[in-house]
């Protein structure tokens, strides 16, 4: 468990599956805020009565996060996700409730309630997406948020104002009510003047603008636990929108999780070999009665549990395994990334996103193959479709 200040990270990564992946692996937040993450086919269940299936959708995976979406039929696409690094959201100091009955919460705005060693603070976490005329805030409008709870906005508003945009940018027709909301929710802006948070496209002649914002309310500034926010284009990797970086300081860090040991092994199938090699050096006792053969039974149970003890770790729960398909080539090509600046990124980008989806592809046709040759391994892929 930490015992540095929490890292709160708000992205928008323009719900790309890859990049956001590699994100997850790079990022050194603890809670992070998406804005469109992807969001997509995960599964298909089948049926009888069914036969063509209904598409699942679900949020990127990893087993090293926690991953709370707002409240969904299966038929939604969630417009924004918070992911916790589960050996924080697993800590005994730790609680995070979402609160999908709250008044602003909507398949693009989530609120969440954080309670860590007994300090608690809400987060929103807000994407708005624009429709062809008009706005989509109206239900941030006419529910001011309570002002007596410590509180963190951040999203992307996709709103121009006199207040952060840019000198010469054309003022949102909405800008007004959405600050008039911040006032009445207690809310100051905490992102630094003049920088900005998304980079324009050339080819569209677009200007670089400030679209993602940080907010934090009265109560939360009086607690004084919140830093100043960073934006760095770098750490959002590939998104033309920045993440930016607010960290939160408990008075107490909170415990540490302490995996439990659950009864056996973790095996590896590649010592199968060595194991039966050294199984094979026990003696082999004789059976001659029944008092015997309760003796040979228990000493056949302990002789299993030496050998593989000798070989395996012990298995614990949580397994974080993250991502199973993540290799060497995936590291170097992420590396290659962050290393990267100006005109060389790009192709860089580029190479992460192919070099993941060649891991997925080889990790999947080794598993399938290794099926094809094993009834159980098999069985256990069938399991992965829940399907036929």
């Amino acid at each position: 468990m930490i015992d540095t200040p929490i890292q709160i990270t708000s992205v928008n990564m323009r719900r790309r599956n890859p990049l956001f992946t590699a994100f997850l692996k790079a990022t050194s937040a603890d809670i992070v805020l998406v804005q469109e993450p992807w969001f997509g086919r995960i599964n298909t269940l089948r049926s009888d009565s069914d036969p063509l299936g209904t598409a699942v959708h679900g949020p990127v995976k990893n087993d090293k996060w926690e991953v709370f979406l707002p409240k969904h039929s299966g038929s939604d696409i969630c417009k924004v996700a918070c992911y916790v690094r589960r050996s924080l959201a697993m800590s005994p100091d730790v609680t995070i409730v979402p609160m999908p009955d709250d008044d602003i919460a909507t398949l693009s705005s989530q609120v969440l309630e954080v309670s860590i060693s007994g300090n608690v603070f809400r987060l929103v976490n807000i994407y708005h997406h624009c429709p062809k005329k008009g706005h989509g805030l109206s239900h941030l409008f006419t529910h001011p948020l309570d002002p007596s709870l410590p509180t963190l906005v951040v999203g992307d508003f996709n709103t121009h104002s006199s207040t952060w945009s840019s000198p010469g940018a054309t003022v949102s027709s909405w800008a007004t009510p959405l600050e008039e909301w911040f006032e009445d929710s207690d809310l100051t802006l905490a992102n630094p003047a003049g920088l900005a948070t998304r980079k324009g496209n050339p080819k569209h002649n677009e200007r670089d603008s400030v679209l993602d914002l940080v907010l934090i309310n009265d109560t939360a500034i009086a607690t004084g636990r919140f830093s100043p926010i960073t934006i760095s284009f770098e750490d959002s990797i590939g998104s033309d929108h920045a993440a930016l970086h607010i960290y939160w300081s408990p008075p107490l860090p909170p415990a540490m999780y302490s995996p439990q040991i659950l009864p056996g092994f973790k095996l590896d199938d590649t010592l199968a070999d060595t194991w039966k090699k050294e199984f094979a050096k026990l003696p082999t006792p004789s059976i001659t009665s029944l008092p015997s053969l309760i003796a040979v039974a228990d000493a056949l149970d302990a002789d299993i549990y030496s050998v593989s003890g000798s070989l395996f770790k012990r298995r614990t729960t949580p397994d974080y395994r993250g991502l199973r398909w993540w290799n060497l080539h995936c590291e170097a090509a992420l590396t290659a990334v962050t290393s990267s600046q100006g005109t060389s990124r790009a192709p860089a980008i580029k190479a992460l996103r192919q070099t993941i989806v060649e891991a997925k592809r080889a990790w999947s046709n080794d598993a399938l193959a290794k099926a094809a040759s094993d009834v159980l391994c098999l069985w256990k892929a069938t399991q992965w479709r829940h399907g036929r």
